[in-house]
Parts: C-alpha cells; structure tokens; sequence
C-alpha cells in the first residue's frame, strides 16, 4: 500500500495531467480544418518520442498507479507542453481539488 504522502502526490500528478489534456481538448486550431492536436490517451502514446503503451498512459491519468518521471515527461511533451507548464499547473492544484478527484474515482469505480 502506498503511504499517504505518495498517494497526494499520484493524484496531483493524475489531476495535473487531466488539466492539460483537457486544455487541449478544448483548443480548436482556426486556422485549419482539422485538429492535429494531442487530445486522448491514444494520441499520447502514439505521438510519444519513446515507446510508451496507452496503458501506460491511462494509468498515469488514474492516479492508482505510480509513474517515474520519465514517464510523465513523455506524456507531457507528447501533448506539446513543457514541464514549466506541468509544473504551474501542479503548484495550483489544492485540497479541495484533491478530495473532488478522490470522489470522482470513487463514483466512477460503482
């Protein structure tokens, strides 16, 4: 079992990824007609610079699993941010985020 201060950690990383996926979810490039953007798991893994299974990928998302940092930096990069802008989101993110997080897992797990 993970010790308390590890499982914080997975879920502000799981929570700061959902962020900026999410941000690329909602951009919508004007200028073309279609969205090369990397917005789901499958485009992570597949735009990924290294090997990096979609189950890998999914699992960083969830928070039940821990990701080495590697790991992390890949699916950032491969969504087109740096770790600057992992970085800025993770330093926002707050308990109140945390315990929604944990709540929204848990409802999705029933």
């Amino acid at each position: 079992m993970y010790k308390e201060s590890e499982k914080i950690i997975m879920l502000k990383v799981a929570i700061t990824l959902r962020l900026l996926l999410n941000y690329n979810k909602s951009y919508i490039d004007v200028n073309t007609e279609k969205d090369d953007s990397v917005n789901s798991y499958e485009k992570i893994a597949a735009n990924s610079s290294a090997d990096i299974r979609k189950a890998t990928v999914t699992n960083a998302f969830s928070g039940a699993k821990k990701s080495t940092m590697v790991t992390i930096m890949l699916i950032v990069e491969s969504m087109g941010f740096n770790m600057r802008d992992f970085g800025d989101q993770y330093d926002k993110i707050t308990e109140k985020d945390i315990k929604e997080f944990k709540e929204f897992i848990n409802k999705n797990k029933s």
